[in-house]
């Protein structure tokens, strides 16, 4: 069956779609890359699908189907690429592009591609190292009722030495 059908007879209705008010339609099915319903990124009407996504280690893994897999090959039909924690995010970027464009797989979806890892290495990144809190300053009349009631008990205190 070629994708153009599987296409016409998919995107009518799926279990992956989300339809919001009058915005775009969302779909979150897998090797859909910008998560956009349209048979561009479609991950089921594909036979060249992508996927890259987090894995539980921590690092980024993006998986793709061969081109001469057949129906039947089901977990040796695709490829896995792990990239580690420590792998830094213009290398990521590197490998995302390369495993798209660069071999030839499907140079449409490097931009998605490269837009997807910079995200998730983004996301690493703030999971790893995250952002300080800090204490809420007190400002104008709410400083000085606080710092005026100190001042006033350290003069009342009296060193009996």
């Amino acid at each position: 069956m070629s994708t153009d059908l599987q296409w016409l007879l998919v995107r009518g209705w799926n279990s992956y779609q989300h339809k919001g008010g009058n915005g775009p339609i969302f779909s979150k099915e897998k090797g859909n890359l910008m998560n956009i319903h349209s048979h561009k990124y479609s991950g089921l009407a594909n036979s060249k699908v992508l996927n890259i996504y987090s894995n539980h280690d921590g690092g980024i893994t993006i998986t793709k189907v061969k081109k001469d897999a057949t129906p039947h090959q089901i977990s040796a039909a695709r490829t896995h690429v792990t990239l580690r924690r420590s792998t830094g995010p213009r290398r990521a970027n590197k490998i995302a592009a390369a495993e798209t464009a660069g071999k030839g797989y499907r140079a449409d979806l490097r931009h998605a591609a490269v837009a997807r890892m910079s995200a998730l290495t983004r996301v690493q990144a703030r999971a790893a190292h995250p952002r300080k809190e800090y204490p809420v300053k007190l400002r104008g009349k709410k400083a000085g009722k606080t710092g005026g009631a100190a001042s006033k008990e350290e003069e009342d205190v009296i060193e009996l030495d």
